[in-house]
């Protein structure tokens, strides 16, 4: 029986061969063209990359026209200056790196693709992220007028923070808290037992105000909001995600139908563990009182765990709880009393899961600028976006844009007119023939 390992490896040499050919071929093709675009060779030169398909050293001939400097195969291959590895590979790499740990990721690609990477090279791509994230945030607040908005009757948003661990040392508590939020028009089902958030879009952020100010940015122009609209809010009441925040989003966007919930989750979890000590009873009763949003019924049920009470501590903690549940109360009321179903409500738990099963199992420490940019690539591989953040064409209209910003109407011409003169001519050796 043949051993695969030794056939992978026969197979990578005939690659190697293959597109080493590919190179010398596409590269000779385009002198004369280049010549006569006026452009001089002036040297050819080495270079060693990366690809999803192997490791490669090739030589490639460098052109100069003027103060303008062209690597034809580079740009053919999409490499970008000074790196060793091709976009393609940098992505699969930051792909890998929102499922495992840099470390698991440097063995993964070493085992599938026989190419040696470290560490650092993980924390490249993750850093290229960052930056990209930054500009896509850029770019798009330049498309925001040539969006169309949608109609919808409801719409939902929830919110919650995420604490993880930092290796800031100038960090109170060496904590990160992100801050989370979800924005959907409801909840679908699209299979058997599987239900899906229509229009989901997420947000997260170090700042809980910059989150909430992008969640009212993304509201703002993306949907029309009428004398019909409702928004369903749904949070634990913690700072940042009060009731009061919510009213204020909706006093923003001028929504006449506003209503918010305590999350059901939580509100569970807070009367389980302080009935724990009581007798069960007690608990039944006071989920009877929620069920039936019977605020009287609820009181008596306070009423008769405060006679069980023997201590100090005991009665602060009762105090505590009380005072909360019943200045809240409005917001327990289910969603059926006030006219609507529960679907699509209290959904934060579950979208927490993808962000802490990366972030904060096996003991995992992050920078601040780690933790936000993990954070945000998460959410992009769950909605596999990632490969628009790194690949897409939004980044050369990007850089056009930049290119453009602050010259006059006659300067931006004389340039377009500039690089329609100096645009490289269609290869005759195409990317087709090389198939590795």
């Amino acid at each position: 029986m043949i051993d695969e390992r030794e056939l992978k490896e026969q197979l990578l040499e005939n690659t190697n061969k293959d597109f080493l050919s590919w190179v010398k071929a596409y590269d000779e093709s385009l002198v004369p063209i280049m010549k006569q675009k006026g452009y001089t060779c002036i040297h050819s030169m080495e270079r060693t990359v990366a690809f999803t398909f192997g490791e490669f050293t090739f030589r490639r001939r460098r052109w100069k026209k003027g103060d303008s400097w062209v690597v034809p195969v580079d740009e053919k291959l999409g490499l970008e200056k000074n790196t060793r590895y091709s976009r393609e590979f940098m992505y699969q790499v930051a792909r890998l790196s929102t499922m495992m740990s840099y470390a698991k990721v440097v063995r993964v690609i070493e085992l599938t693709y026989h190419i040696v990477i470290t560490k650092p090279t993980v924390v490249k791509a993750v850093k290229l992220c960052a930056d990209l994230l930054e500009e896509q945030k850029d770019y798009q607040a330049y498309q925001e007028d040539n969006i169309t908005k949608e109609k919808a009757n409801t719409i939902y948003v929830e919110g919650d923070g995420v604490m993880v661990k930092s290796s800031e040392k100038d960090l109170e508590n060496r904590r990160i808290d992100l801050s989370h939020f979800v924005v959907h028009t409801g909840s679908q089902k699209v299979g058997n037992n599987r239900f899906e958030l229509q229009n989901k879009k997420e947000f997260v952020s170090l700042n809980n105000r910059q989150a909430r100010d992008q969640v009212l940015d993304y509201l703002y122009h993306h949907f029309e909001m009428t004398k019909d609209t409702l928004l369903i809010t749904n949070s634990d009441g913690g700072h940042g995600y009060t009731p009061y925040v919510f009213k204020e989003m909706a006093k923003a966007l001028k929504v006449s139908r506003h209503e918010h919930f305590w999350d059901e989750y939580h509100l569970n979890q807070k009367l389980k563990t302080f009935f724990k000590p009581y007798p069960a009873e007690l608990l039944d009763k006071a989920f009877q009182a929620i069920h039936e949003h019977n605020k009287s019924f609820l009181r008596t049920v306070l009423d008769t765990t405060e006679g069980l009470i023997e201590t100090a501590d005991e009665w602060e903690q009762f105090d505590n709880f009380k005072r909360k549940l019943l200045q809240n109360f409005q917001y327990t009321k289910p969603a059926t009393l006030r006219g609507f179903r529960h679907a699509g409500i209290g959904i934060m738990e579950s979208q927490h899961r993808k962000i802490t099963y990366r972030m904060k199992k096996g003991g995992k420490y992050w920078t601040l600028r780690g933790a936000e940019a993990m954070s945000q690539m998460i959410l992009l591989t769950d909605k596999d976006e990632l490969r628009e953040l790194m690949l897409g064409s939004w980044r050369e209209d990007y850089q056009k844009i930049q290119a453009l910003k602050g010259l006059s109407g006659g300067e931006i011409k004389r340039l377009e007119s500039k690089k329609s003169s100096q645009s490289m001519p269609t290869a005759r050796i195409t990317w087709k023939q090389f198939k590795p």
